[in-house]
């Protein structure tokens, strides 16, 4: 089945603008994709033919560039119904994975993916998934110094997921261009989101009822070691990527390609790589 809808969700303390260079290179890639079904069927839909892939990429409520604007909002972005739909992958990323997983339950795509996060970003010692996680403590020692001073320790946590990158300054920098220098979220926002990040534990439903899979960063210093394993030993799908946590920039290109594989549009792709 050809999916035709991508929608992408971002994490914690940074907003939908560092999908900017996967969907770049998303596009790039689908660029000839309409001259090949000129070529194929002249007479095909040209809606169909002009946008093989819709791609949304929405803020959560009051995060990204117009938060202030979108305080106190009843209808956030994120969490419309028209995200849904048996024709839609969801990719969330960190913090976005766990809320995609808990808003896929009531808008249910086709598949959802989650990408640099594991079923739960700290250990859940009463859940009865036995899956590695970071332990409590590491968040805490991070919630405590963001309450003495929130901006120091969001850049401090922007180095600390580009630090297992294979150029932390290069990724770094480029987060940096990409969002800037300070949150634009206000900090009760952020330190709620820290507090999902402390509870959040995904179900783990059965693959007829929600498809989800899990994309990680081989040199993740945000995840715990043996994730990887262990999600397979449960029978979970995971793929592995040479990057770190910001895989969105770090792997782009490898992203991409398993991206459009995954919805069925990789064949169109190949087949124009093969005619270059």
């Amino acid at each position: 089945m050809t999916l035709t809808r991508l929608v992408l969700f971002s994490g914690w303390g940074i907003d939908a603008r560092i999908w900017q260079p996967l969907i770049a290179c998303l596009q790039a890639r689908l660029a000839h994709v309409t001259e090949t079904g000129d070529q194929a069927d002249a007479g095909a839909d040209d809606q169909a033919k002009s946008r093989p892939l819709e791609i949304i990429a929405p803020d959560w409520p009051e995060e990204g560039p117009q938060a202030v604007s979108q305080a106190g909002s009843q209808e956030p972005t994120a969490s419309q119904a028209s995200l849904g739909g048996a024709d839609t992958l969801w990719l969330g990323w960190s913090l976005g994975a766990l809320r995609a997983e808990a808003l896929a339950k009531k808008q249910a795509p086709a598949v959802l993916v989650s990408l640099a996060m594991g079923p739960s970003f700290i250990d859940q010692a009463a859940a009865e998934q036995m899956i590695p996680a970071l332990a409590p403590e590491v968040l805490d020692t991070f919630r405590a110094a963001f309450a003495r001073n929130p901006t120091a320790s969001w850049q401090h946590f922007l180095r600390w997921q580009a630090s297992g990158e294979a150029s932390t300054r290069d990724c770094l920098r480029q987060l940096r261009e990409l969002i800037g220098r300070h949150p634009v979220s206000r900090e009760a926002v952020l330190a709620t989101g820290l507090a999902e990040l402390a509870s959040r534990q995904m179900t783990l439903a059965p693959q007829s009822e929600l498809p989800l899979e899990f994309w990680l960063g081989k040199q993740d210093p945000l995840l715990a070691p043996g994730l990887s394993a262990a999600l397979r030993a449960q029978g979970q799908v995971v793929a592995e990527f040479e990057g770190g946590h910001c895989l969105p920039l770090s792997a782009t290109e490898a992203l991409a390609d398993a991206l459009l594989a995954r919805m069925g549009l990789a064949t169109h792709v190949t087949h124009i790589s093969e005619e270059a």
